[in-house]
């Protein structure tokens, strides 16, 4: 279920500032790209190893299927792992087609979630002992360790995430919490007029349990705050679901995500 609390105009608002936030990340780097139609669909390309971060994307509530199926063409996309994104549950047959039609036969959901920022976002972190501080560039590789390690995944396809062009970005920020000089967590938030993004909440297996992601996730949404943001959103995983409604975020709707 999703919470009818919040209006389709602000959710529009932040599926934009969402797209916003990875073309921003995608174009800092020398090979990204993004480009926008005149119906709502994009067409990412960040080069990261990761097919939600590359893809033909609708933001529009009634996803255009030709604009769509014309993005989907482009050879860009060619040279990464990319996904096919519409908002909702319910997708166009013909979207559907064209999307298999490019080996994209994976159908998963998207929770996407907002929340809305208050002064009580400006609160110390939430897990006792813990400190987050911002990390820049020069400590990209302690970042990208404790993310691959909190994704349990190989750390050389993070690289991407801990670029100079990253992390020293203007409106991008990232985020290392510690307990006694130990990293036991990251975050990253990207900053899109008064929204605020929320990204990379990675706590490795032996740091899990203890309140570091969200103590992580707290500094994201102060920062911000103090920056202008008044509004926040995410991705969540299903699972995750009921952590970020935890800390104030209502589950709006679910997109639809195609990949191979």
């Amino acid at each position: 279920m999703t919470d009818t609390d919040m209006s389709p105009d602000a959710v529009d608002v932040a599926a934009r500032a969402w797209m916003a936030a990875l073309a921003m990340f995608g174009t800092a780097h020398p090979d990204g790209f993004h480009r926008a139609g005149t119906n709502g669909t994009s067409e990412l390309v960040t080069g990261a190893p990761m097919p939600l971060l590359n893809g033909v994307i609708s933001t529009a509530r009634d996803a255009d299927a030709d604009e769509m199926a014309a993005f989907a063409a482009s050879p860009k996309l060619k040279s990464v792992a990319w996904s096919v994104q519409v908002r909702g549950e319910q997708v166009e047959d013909r979207i559907v087609a064209m999307a298999g039609d490019h080996g994209l036969r994976q159908r998963m959901l998207l929770p996407f979630m907002l929340k809305e920022l208050d002064a009580g976002d400006l609160g110390k972190p939430e897990a006792d002992g813990v400190k987050v501080r911002r990390v820049l560039g020069d400590e990209g590789e302690v970042y990208r360790t404790v993310m691959a390690a909190g994704y349990e995944g190989p750390e050389e396809i993070f690289s991407i995430f801990t670029a100079p062009s990253v992390m020293d970005h203007v409106s991008m920020r990232a985020y290392l919490a510690e307990v006694e000089g130990v990293p036991v967590a990251t975050s990253f938030g990207v900053l899109v007029d008064d929204l605020v993004g929320v990204f990379n909440i990675a706590v490795p297996p032996q740091h899990r349990r203890h309140g570091y992601g969200r103590a992580a996730t707290a500094a994201v949404l102060r920062d911000a705050y103090e920056q202008g943001a008044r509004t926040a959103f995410l991705h969540a995983s299903p699972l995750g679901v009921p952590l970020y409604e935890a800390m104030g975020f209502r589950l709006t709707e679910n997109w639809t995500l195609f990949t191979s």
